[in-house]
């Protein structure tokens, strides 16, 4: 049994975590969703339809997150940009509507959660790189 470790292991397994924490509030979110729209027959599905997608594209990347793949990093990138968008829009519109920002919790599980999954990639690619360049300094010496 191989029990090497390599330098961003650590830094991928909170990402991990981090996206089954954000993929379980998006699944709750999705079924909030669920719930106005069908309590309300004439409103629009896109938001159920939206957070559906975002969940599983959180959760499905979260079970992919490996270092040396790059397409599902810039995946959960791309999801993490969006979420944050929504965020900004969602707040500007809470703002100018009621005059009142949404509570505490919102914000921090729309807003630091994606940021520091981002960190957690970003931090992980660069020790991901400096190994590689250090393991080349070695073989040509």
């Amino acid at each position: 049994m191989d029990t090497t470790r390599r330098p961003t292991d650590e830094l991928l397994d909170v990402a991990r975590v981090l996206l089954l924490l954000q993929g379980a509030v998006l699944i709750a979110t999705t079924i909030e969703a669920l719930f106005w729209t069908l309590v309300f027959p004439g409103a629009a599905g896109t938001p159920f339809l939206m957070t559906s997608v975002t969940a599983l594209l959180v959760l499905v990347a979260g079970a992919r997150l490996r270092e040396d793949r790059s397409r599902t990093r810039r995946i959960v990138y791309g999801v993490e940009v969006v979420i944050l968008v929504n965020l900004l829009i969602d707040l500007a519109l809470a703002v100018v509507i009621t005059g009142h920002v949404p509570p505490i919790v919102a914000l921090l599980t729309r807003f630091v959660l994606p940021l520091s999954v981002i960190a957690l990639l970003r931090q992980s690619a660069r020790a991901t790189v400096a190994a590689v360049a250090v393991s080349r300094l070695e073989a040509m010496s």
